[in-house]
């Protein structure tokens, strides 16, 4: 089929007319590639817009990870949702590791640094999170070296010493609290222990409030002895200690 004119339609892309009347819109790689400047004709339009289509896939792809740094498990997804066709997948994957574009312990060493000083996640969270990615548990493991014991447990203290300015509850209470949050981000349970060991405080005031509060509510059900054992058996259930 020949070619009648070129048209430059976007960067790297051109609108090809042809002598029946269709238009292409064809990338310059292919143009070059087939060396239709030269002939001006096309000999097999289905294979061409095969091609392209890989071309079109890839450029996409490049405005994706632009935005920020993407790893392959990210890539492969974002592609689906334009073609179901592996092979080009799997080509386009191949071409970004070719080109220096996927570089998986850059991103999980840039994944880790971005939880460490962004985020309260602890280092068995994160590990999960990456492994989602599908990436290799030992590379993790490597990279996760980074996120040592003393960086956890700097990270454990201020996370229990920002929750203590608000906190009402007792010692007790808000040290099993703090456990719970603090291993459900994913910290290891033997490093918030070895933290919540050094944090004290007087729970006295709330245990004052906690006294009035029970005392209010409860007078007229209870008098004397009886209401005395009851708030202290209140007390007791909501960790306060004598």
């Amino acid at each position: 089929m020949k070619i009648v004119k070129y048209e430059k339609v976007g960067k790297n892309k051109y609108k090809v007319y042809l002598e029946n009347g269709d238009t292409l819109i064809l990338y310059e790689d292919i143009i070059l590639k087939y060396e239709l400047l030269i002939t001006k004709e096309i000999d097999d339009i289905e294979l061409i817009e095969k091609e392209n289509i890989k071309y079109e896939l890839y450029d996409k792809v490049l405005g994706f990870i632009s935005k920020r740094i993407r790893c392959e498990s990210e890539i492969r997804k974002y592609l689906q949702k334009y073609t179901s066709d592996l092979k080009y997948i799997d080509n386009i994957i191949d071409k970004l590791y070719q080109n220096k574009l996927l570089d998986n312990e850059l991103y999980i060493k840039s994944f880790i640094h971005d939880k460490i000083n962004f985020t309260n996640d602890g280092p068995i969270k994160i590990k999960k999170n990456l492994e989602d990615l599908k990436f290799d548990s030992f590379l993790i493991d490597d990279m996760l070296i980074e996120f040592n014991s003393k960086i956890q447990n700097e990270k454990i203290n201020n996370y229990i010493e920002k929750n203590l300015k608000s906190n009402t509850k007792s010692l007790y209470v808000f040290k099993q609290k703090m456990l719970i949050n603090l291993i459900n981000l994913g910290y290891y349970k033997e490093n918030i222990i070895s933290v919540l060991d050094k944090i004290n405080f007087n729970d006295s005031e709330e245990r004052d409030k906690e006294i009035d509060k029970l005392r209010n509510k409860y007078s007229k059900k209870y008098q004397g002895r009886e209401l005395e054992y009851f708030i202290k058996r209140k007390l007791y259930e909501k960790g306060f200690r004598d």
